[in-house]
This record gives C-alpha cells, sequence and structure tokens, in this order.
C-alpha cells in the first residue's frame, strides 16, 4: 500500500470546499477485492440495517440506491477498507481534530437502467444522531464513475449554511436546494462533478450538498462510504443506524460498534 496523506493545502481546501477528491487511492487489485465483497453482499441479500430483518425499503428509494449498513461487521474484506489506518488519518487531517471513530460503513449500490432513480440534493447530516456538525464521509469508487452512471456532485462551499432539514430520498422533487430559493446564496450554486476511476474517493463535510444522477448504464454503480466522527462529536438521543447500544446522550460516540480509527 502506498502512503496517502494531506498536507496543509489539502486541509484549507477541505475547510473551504467542505470535499476533497483524492484519485487512485486504492489499487485495481484493491478495489477488485472491494467490489467482490460488495457483489457478495447483494447475493446474500444482506439487511439494510445490521441485525433488523426488516431492513428492506421502499421501491423508490432502492431505485436511488440497494443501501447496507455496518458491513464491516460481518465482512472482514470491507472492514479492511472501512478500518483502513490512511483513510481515517486524512479524515482525523483535514477536520482537524485529535480522533475520528467509525459512525458506520455502507454500501451505497445505484442500479442501472430505466428504473433507476437521482440522488436528491441533500446533506448527510440531517440523518445522523449527533448533537454537533463535523462528522465527514470517505466515499469510495468501486467502478469508475461518471454522469453516465451516478457520479457524486457537490456545491463548493454549501457546508458553510450548516445543517438544514433531512430530504425524503426516493421522492421526485424533494432536494435541500428548496431551502435556499430566494435566498443571495442561490446566486452560488455550481456544482462540481467528480468523475474519476474506480479506487479514487473523495471526502466530504456532513453538511455539503451533494447529488448523483440516475445510472443511465446497464451495470450497477458500486461505492462504499465511511463516516468518521470527531472526537468533539456528541450522541444526541435519536435513533442509531450504527448502534446505539452503548451510547450515552451528550457524550462522545463510544463502544465496540465505534471504534477509535485514527489519533493524532
Amino acid at each position: 500500500m502506498n502512503q496517502k496523506k494531506v498536507g496543509e493545502k489539502e486541509v484549507q481546501f477541505f475547510q473551504e470546499n467542505g470535499y476533497l477528491k483524492m484519485p487512485h487511492f486504492f489499487t485495481k487489485d484493491e478495489i477488485a477485492e472491494l467490489g467482490q465483497a460488495l457483489d457478495k453482499t447483494v447475493e446474500e441479500k444482506r439487511s439494510r440495517i445490521l441485525g433488523d430483518d426488516g431492513g428492506e425499503t421502499d421501491e423508490d428509494y432502492n431505485r436511488v440506491f440497494n443501501q447496507m449498513v455496518n458491513l464491516w461487521v460481518d465482512y472482514p474484506v470491507v472492514q479492511k477498507f472501512s478500518f483502513d489506518p490512511r483513510l481515517a488519518e486524512v479524515a482525523r487531517t483535514i477536520s482537524q481534530c485529535k480522533q475520528v471513530v467509525i459512525y458506520h460503513d455502507h454500501a451505497l449500490i445505484k442500479p442501472g437502467g430505466e428504473e433507476s432513480k437521482e440522488t436528491n440534493w441533500h446533506q448527510d447530516a440531517p440523518y445522523w444522531p449527533m448533537e454537533q456538525i463535523g462528522a465527514l464521509s470517505a466515499w469510495i469508487a468501486v467502478d469508475d464513475v461518471a454522469i453516465e452512471n451516478g457520479c457524486v456532485q457537490f456545491i463548493p462551499g454549501s457546508h458553510k449554511y450548516g445543517r438544514l432539514d433531512p430530504v425524503a430520498l426516493g421522492t421526485e422533487g424533494a432536494s435541500v436546494l428548496k431551502d435556499i430559493e430566494g435566498t443571495d446564496i442561490e446566486n452560488d450554486i455550481d456544482p462540481v462533478i467528480i468523475e474519476m476511476e474506480a479506487g479514487g474517493l473523495t471526502f466530504h463535510h456532513g453538511c455539503t450538498f451533494h447529488y448523483a444522477s440516475s445510472n443511465r448504464t446497464d451495470k450497477p454503480r458500486r461505492a462504499l462510504a465511511i463516516i468518521y466522527i470527531p472526537d468533539y462529536i456528541t450522541y444526541n438521543g435519536r435513533w442509531d443506524a450504527g448502534g446505539a447500544e452503548d451510547l450515552e446522550v451528550g457524550k462522545p460516540f463510544t463502544g465496540p460498534r465505534h471504534p477509535i480509527l485514527a489519533t493524532g
């Protein structure tokens, strides 16, 4: 494995724009191994939420993507990526904190064909049971990604707008952009399209506006996302897809489902 480090330039870019692109992070052999593991989760019809027999979501949501949470718990190959110390150290460095724990990982497999739907413009932070904002995600491209198969798009600097209302993913017309209609912010919207080869990845802040078009190819678009929680963030008592059994309201995320992945 090559060392993948970031410096002050990358930290400043992330702090200013709310995202960071890192192409060719994983080798072709590494990403092929991850792809095989994700294919296995689909073949085994792994529940969306670990331990939830009713993990299937509605049909419209599944057209956006097949999402499976906490794969690291029962798929050792996925754990190798979700716990990758290089990724965790980048997350810790660009978020400017002392340590990060994992919230959860999740496969994001966008189906191809006419039934595929766009991923509405949204933020991640409104869905997370965290009192403060600042958590961030790594999004690993397991396939080459482009507009045609639903690559990620970001609006630079949108993380500075704070945590807005959650968006109903899979609902036509729903969009976080509606929260800024009629404001000066609306004039600053200029999305960045993140096309990259398999093995590349992005980091994005939990409040960064992002979107993916429908997958117009005949193959699924596979990705793995890992969410990192900086040490200054506490649990707010809401339902936790990552596992809340050992969490206390007002306390940091700890316990077997939220191990420390990087310390500086």
